[in-house]
C-alpha cells in the first residue's frame, strides 16, 4: 500500500506518523518492519527518523488484512458540553476555559478536562476525521483556577504554528489579575526580571535574583529491590533557572488599599509564572494560597486571560467569569468595557 504525504503532515517524523496512521499497532511492531525493510520512503529504505514533506510516498508492504487490524478509527469518550467558544475555524478552536477545569489529562487523574470537551465536540460537530492521522491538540495550557482564552489546533500545521507564534513571543498575552495589598499609582506600570526555578515534587515555582542555583534538586527515581519497586528522591545538580519577565499595569486600588486590579502581560510564559512572580514582590493572588495570598474575597486565585493579539489586525477577548466580574466590581468600582 502506498501513502501519499499531503501539505498537512509536511515536516513530521515519519515514526509518528507512522504511529498515529496504524494507531491500532504496537510502536515495537512498526519499528520490526521499519528494520526489517517493509517500510519505505520514496522507495528507499528508512530508520524512522525521517522527515515528511508534502507528496513524499510511503509504501507498506504489508497485506491489507494485516493493515485492517493496524487501523481504527478514533472515537471520543462521551463529554460534558463545551461553553464559551470565542472563535473557530478550519484550523483553530478558541474557548474561554472556567475556573476548576483542567487543560489536559497529564495534569489530573480526572475524566472531565478542556481537551476532553474539545475533542467531543469537534467529533459530534463533524469536524474531526476518525480516520485522521493526526488529533487534534491544545496549543497552550491554564491553571486549574485560571480562566481565560485557550487555543486549540485541529491540525497538525496549526498547532506548529501557534505553537511557534508563543514560543517566539509573537502572540501577546493580558491577563487581569486581583492581588494583596496596594501596588501602586492608578496607570502606573513595572517590568519584573527575575528568575524561576520549578519543583517537579510540590508543582511549586520559586522565584530569584540570580540566575544560578547552589543547592542541590530533588528528583524522582524509581528502583527495584527484591522484585519490588518504590519511589525514591535523590539529589542531583543544580540545573539552570529560567529567566522569567513580567510587565504589569495598575488599573484600579480599592478604597481601603488591600487590594489591587492589575493588567499584567507575561513576556515569557513559563509554568506559574504569574503567580509567583507577583507573590515574590509581595502582592499575591488573591485567594492564591499557594503562593501566600489570603482567601478572603474568594477561595481560588483571581485570575484570567483576556486577550491574546496574535497579530495586528486580529485579537481576541473573552468576558471573566461572573464571580470575579462581580468581585470587581464591588471591590474596585470598576467598569471592564473601559479597558
Amino acid at each position: 500500500m502506498r501513502i501519499k504525504i499531503t501539505a498537512e503532515n509536511t515536516g513530521r517524523r515519519l515514526d509518528k506518523f507512522l504511529f498515529a496512521y496504524m494507531n491500532n499497532a504496537p510502536h515495537s511492531f512498526i519499528y520490526r518492519l521499519i528494520r526489517t525493510k517493509k517500510i519505505k520512503l520514496n522507495d528507499a529504505s528508512v530508520d524512522g527518523n525521517e522527515i515528511l514533506n508534502e507528496g513524499d510516498e510511503i509504501f507498506l508492504i504489508i497485506t491489507d488484512a494485516v493493515l485492517s487490524t493496524c487501523r481504527k478509527p478514533i472515537i471520543f469518550p462521551e463529554a460534558k458540553p463545551l461553553n464559551g467558544i470565542l472563535y473557530e475555524d478550519e484550523n483553530i478552536l478558541v474557548v474561554n476555559k472556567i475556573v476548576g477545569l483542567v487543560s489536559h489529562e497529564d495534569d489530573t487523574d480526572e475524566d472531565d478536562t478542556l481537551l476532553a470537551r474539545v475533542l467531543y465536540y469537534l467529533q459530534e460537530s463533524g469536524s474531526f476525521d476518525p480516520n485522521a492521522a493526526f488529533t487534534p491538540a491544545l496549543c497552550h495550557r491554564l491553571d486549574r483556577n485560571t480562566s481565560g482564552i485557550i487555543i486549540c489546533g485541529k491540525n497538525l500545521q496549526a498547532v506548529k504554528k501557534i505553537t511557534k507564534l508563543f514560543a517566539t513571543g509573537k502572540i501577546k498575552k493580558e491577563y487581569l489579575a486581583v492581588v494583596c495589598g496596594n501596588v501602586g499609582k492608578i496607570g502606573e506600570s513595572r517590568i519584573l526580571v527575575n528568575y524561576l526555578e520549578k519543583d517537579p515534587i510540590t508543582n511549586t515555582a520559586y522565584v530569584f535574583e540570580t540566575e544560578t542555583s547552589k543547592r542541590r534538586r530533588r528528583v524522582r527515581k524509581e528502583i527495584i529491590e527484591k522484585n519490588y519497586k518504590k519511589i525514591v528522591y535523590v539529589n542531583a545538580e543544580p540545573r539552570p533557572r529560567q529567566k522569567i519577565i513580567t510587565e504589569f499595569t495598575v488599573l484600579a486600588v480599592a478604597p481601603q488599599k488591600n487590594y489591587s486590579l492589575l493588567s499584567v502581560s507575561p513576556v515569557t510564559g513559563r509554568s506559574h509564572q504569574i503567580r509567583a512572580h507577583l507573590s515574590f514582590i509581595g502582592h499575591p493572588l488573591a485567594g492564591d494560597v499557594k503562593y501566600r495570598g489570603h482567601t478572603a474575597l474568594c477561595g481560588h486565585h483571581l485570575l484570567h486571560c483576556r486577550r491574546l493579539k496574535i497579530s495586528k489586525g486580529f485579537s481576541i477577548c473573552a468576558p471573566p467569569p461572573k464571580k470575579m466580574k462581580e468581585i470587581i466590581r464591588r471591590v474596585f468600582n470598576f467598569d471592564l468595557s473601559t479597558i
